[in-house]
């Protein structure tokens, strides 16, 4: 058994079915030659992508892995891996590499020097001998701590070399931890004693697969609850508690709680001031709960702090407030079930107009209003492109069901979504997966939607047209004009219909809902999908 052959072996034992690639890297071969299926993408960042939303769509049960070529595929794929970093999604990147006689040679690209600041951990197979080491090394990184994704390269002087022994290989066990039992009491005592407490909720929540533990929190202890972007769809929204996900633009049900708040129990976050996380008022206290002791106020000054795994955490949370000794909690006078209940009627009444505007070119929100009476929230996943489409569909669409929607905004890089919903479909093949982005975004990665027909893996891409690249209205209108933002062309729907898939165009709103429903017949038959919609620039999101 030669080192490439020793690769593909331990990724069967470890459950891997397929590799998102691009060739070549012989590890491909080796993989393919073992049974496991490569999907091929059009392009490095797709592939990334793919691996990330596998791993995301499994919660870490089932690690995506990727393999791109020596050099230029190492060097494209970087963008793809520094967003999963970034929000801490762990997957397997094995790139090829130069003979180990380059090594410091600067036209060799050397993967581990390059990718270390972006991985949670990033080295090399030396010898063939060390293949079984190395990767139960990453893949004990992969599934336990913070995630993160990890980078082996694989030398070209090295991939044919004779393993020299018997396969050995044990896999690593997930690791998890729970919080210190007098923190959780000093956390318990500040929640129950404040007056308007609300919980935050991060995709820590998500990664712990620990949703039935915080809806039985949050019930206990009668408190509004609040998602990141990454963490939309920890708690069904739904529920009576729940009052959205905020980033950079944020729910309305944030938008009257929040400023209210004396108390917010953050659990599952690393309350980081990013894109996927909206700003948190300076007066208030904040308890945090983090699976990583480096988390904690590392922006925010904290009241308390609890290290652990989220499941485990909130069941010591759940113990803690049934031996509550003092009188029992009123948060929100007691009312903040309808408190919540009358926000969500108020919200609906002031944005209606735009969620059902008859304005031509379409209004987005027409379409995202559309899409949530069409798509059935437990049967689909929906993810979202960077800019207005995330920031106009994350604070009103009603996600019901863990990773129901695929939230992502740490850092935004224009066309990420694609691949993010081709990796969902294949880790759950079972649901409707469904991509918003817009014509910039598309022109980023548009092309890969072949990837799908190619490979078998229906989705619908639904394309906000509105012939300009958005989201920089605070530029001047010279600079605007300067740069060309403002005149983007591109109809879509011809280029989907020549890479094979089923495509429309709708100009009228009328129109929306039935495109869209026979978009989804396409899908559900088997078929990959694309309804481009012609619409007009609209700003209107909510901030604090």
């Amino acid at each position: 058994m030669n080192a490439g052959e020793a690769v593909a072996e331990i990724l069967k034992r470890e459950g891997v079915e397929q590799i998102f690639c691009f060739p070549s890297n012989p590890l491909i071969d080796a993989a393919a030659a073992a049974g496991i299926r490569p999907i091929v993408a059009r392009e490095e960042r797709t592939v990334i992508n793919m691996a990330d939303a596998f791993s995301r769509v499994s919660n870490g049960r089932r690690i995506g892995v990727c393999m791109v070529q020596a050099g230029p595929g190492a060097e494209h794929a970087f963008g793809s891996v520094a967003q999963a970093f970034a929000d801490s999604v762990p997957l397997l990147l094995l790139t090829g590499g130069a003979p180990r006689a380059q090594l410091g040679v600067r036209s060799a690209f050397d993967s581990v020097e390059s990718f270390r600041p972006i991985t949670k951990w990033a080295a090399r197979f030396t010898t063939a001998a060390s293949v079984p080491t190395q990767l139960r090394r990453a893949f004990a990184k992969l599934r336990s701590g913070r995630p993160g994704p990890v980078v082996l390269e694989m030398p070209s002087d090295v991939v044919n070399g004779a393993l020299g022994a018997a396969l050995d290989y044990v896999s690593p066990a997930r690791a998890r931890g729970a919080a210190d039992p007098d923190a959780v009491a000093a956390a318990v005592r500040l929640l129950l004693t404040a007056e308007r407490p609300l919980l935050h909720v991060g995709q820590g929540v998500l990664w712990a697969e620990a949703t039935d533990e915080l809806i039985e929190f949050a019930e206990l202890v009668g408190a509004p609850v609040m998602t990141t972007y990454l963490g939309k769809s920890a708690f069904p929204e739904d529920h009576r508690l729940a009052i959205g996900a905020g980033g950079a633009a944020i729910s309305p049900g944030i938008q009257r709680f929040l400023p209210e708040a004396d108390l917010l129990f953050s659990i599952g976050s690393s309350l980081l001031k990013t894109l996927g996380s909206c700003a948190l008022p300076t007066s208030v206290s904040i308890v945090q709960a983090s699976a990583d002791p480096d988390d904690l106020a590392i922006e925010y000054p904290i009241a308390c702090g609890l290290v652990g795994d989220a499941k485990l955490v909130l069941g010591q949370l759940c113990d803690e407030v049934r031996r509550w000794s003092g009188p029992p909690p009123l948060p929100w006078g007691g009312a903040a079930d309808r408190k919540v209940a009358e926000m969500r009627e108020q919200a609906l009444e002031e944005w209606r107009p735009l969620l059902e505007s008859d304005e031509q070119p379409i209004n987005p929100y027409r379409v995202i209003g559309e899409l949530m009476k069409v798509l059935d929230p437990d049967a689909t996943i929906i993810t979202h492109d960077s800019g207005y489409p995330r920031d106009q569909l994350a604070p009103f669409y009603v996600s019901t069901v863990p990773r129901g929607y695929l939230g992502w905004g740490n850092t935004t890089p224009l066309g990420g979504s694609l691949g993010l919903a081709l990796g969902a479909k294949v880790a759950a093949p079972d649901k409707v997966v469904v991509n918003l982005m817009g014509d910039a975004a598309f022109g980023q990665s548009g092309l890969d939607i072949e990837t799908g027909v190619r490979h078998g893996i229906p989705i619908l891409t639904v394309v906000l047209n509105n012939y300009e690249m958005g989201n920089y209205e605070k530029m001047q209108p010279v600079a605007q004009e300067r740069y060309g933002i403002k005149r983007m062309s591109g109809e879509f729907a011809p280029v989907a219909q020549a890479l094979g898939v089923s495509s429309e165009r709708v100009d009228d709103p009328a129109e929306i809902a039935p495109a869209l429903e026979r978009a989804l017949a396409e899908v559900r038959a088997g078929r990959s999908a694309l309804v481009e919609m012609i619409t007009r620039a609209e700003p209107s999101v909510l901030q604090i």
